[in-house]
Order: C-alpha cells, then structure tokens, then sequence
C-alpha cells in the first residue's frame, strides 16, 4: 500500500493542474491579505476575513481536480495491473484516500502561507484570524476530497466522475443558500436536524465561520471538525464494503 501510495504522490506533484492549483492558492491569498485584491462586499471587513473568506475555492478546485485523477486508473487499466501484482483493491483505496488527504494538506500549506507571506509584505495584520476556523475549514476541505475521490472510485467512469464532482459542489452551494432560510426559521427538533444538515456540509461549515452569518448556526468548531470525521470514516466504510468483488475489466 506504501508503493501505491507513493505513485499516486509522484503522479499528484508531477500534475500540471495541481501545481498551477497550489500556485493560484498561494498567490490569491497573498493577494487579498496584502490589500491589493479586495470584493467589494468584503471591502469593510479586515484582510483575515477575506483571507478566510477565498478558502472556499478550495472545495471548488477538489470538486473539479479530483474526478480526472481518480477515474482514469480503472479504465487505464491501472487498478488492474496493481491487483495482478498482488495488492487488494482496499489497498489501492486507502492509498487514494491518503494521497487526497496529503493533496488537501499541501494546498493548503500554500493557502497559509500565501496569506501570511502577503500580509508581512504589505504589513498588514491577520491577528484577528480564527485560527480554529481555518485548522476546522482544512479539516473540511480533507473531508470533502476524500468523500468525492471515494464517489469517483466507485463510479469508475471520468464523466460520471465529473457529474459527481460539480454535483457534489452544486449540492453543496444549494445547502449553503437554502440551509440559511431553514436554519433561521426552525424551531425544536426541526432547527436542530437543520443545523446538523447545514455543518455536515463543507461549504456550511465554511460559511458558518464567515462574519456574514448568526453565530448560532454554528454549534462549534469541535463539533464540526467531528462531523466531518465522521463523513471521512461513512465514506471508508462503504467504499470498502465488499470492494473486493468489484469486477475489473
């Protein structure tokens, strides 16, 4: 599983898309906590917000990014040559799942840094930035790659994995935008199973934690770092459920 582990690694440094990814987190950020890129709407809040605020590209670059790395290695044959040279598909999985943990963490190293880098440059302050926020929205991010690369895994096609991915960020983007409204008008039980709605989602917990938003759509960061735990440890167990009588071709 090691050297599974290690190709997929060699192959993910080696994509164009990926460095050119890294290169756009680095740089945007920098930009916003520099002062020299602002939203208008984000205008009057401090740079770590904005900082914060563009951390959710990231879940939008995952849901495009991860579909064309996963899906080609069944119909390139890939998996099936690793099987032939005695692995177990759930050896090929977790290499996978690890590879799109260690994809997550790198970007977001260069999302961090470009935020500080730009930040020291101008002189500008992030003291003000969440750091909690930013470890939960990483740990999010983690989360929400693993879940579309195990979707992708098992869909096996690259365009059905591109329908998962955009859909996955659709379904995301809508949760956000219709969650609000639930959230704000629930009451009881109701309120409470829209806040669970609303924090297992990536995109919630990354709203959630935005100065546009009640504080009391957010139950915590604990708590969300959980929930997404738990999406992780969901998507492990029914990828690997009977993955062994998954026909190869």
């Amino acid at each position: 599983m090691i050297n599974i582990y290690k190709a997929n690694m060699h192959k993910l440094v080696k994509n164009i898309f990926f460095i050119l990814g890294n290169i756009i987190a680095f740089a945007v950020t920098a930009a916003v906590t520099s002062g020299n890129f602002t939203l208008p709407f984000l205008a009057k809040y401090p740079v770590a917000d904005g900082m914060f605020f563009v951390s959710a590209a990231m879940i939008a670059f995952f849901s495009v990014f991860t579909p064309f790395i996963v899906c080609p290695e069944y119909g390139d044959g890939v998996i099936r040559n690793r099987i032939i040279a005695g692995y177990k598909q759930v050896h090929d999985y977790i290499a996978l799942v690890l590879a799109m943990v260690s994809a997550a963490l790198i970007m977001s190293f260069f999302y961090i840094i470009g935020g500080v880098a730009g930040a020291l440059v101008s002189g500008n302050s992030i003291s003000d930035l969440s750091w909690s926020s930013v470890i939960t929205m990483i740990f999010a991010v983690i989360g929400y790659s693993v879940f579309v690369a195990s979707l992708c895994y098992r869909a096996k096609n690259i365009i059905a994995g591109a329908f998962i991915g955009m859909g996955m960020l659709n379904l995301a983007f809508n949760f956000v935008m219709f969650g609000n409204a639930l959230v704000a008008f629930s009451e009881g039980v109701v309120h409470k199973i829209a806040l669970f709605v609303y924090n297992v989602n990536s995109l919630g917990q990354w709203f959630s934690n935005t100065p546009f938003i009640d504080d009391n759509v957010n139950p915590g960061n604990a708590v969300q770092m959980l929930l997404t735990a738990g999406i992780i440890v969901i998507s492990v167990l029914i990828v690997t459920a009977k993955l062994e009588r998954r026909d190869l071709k």
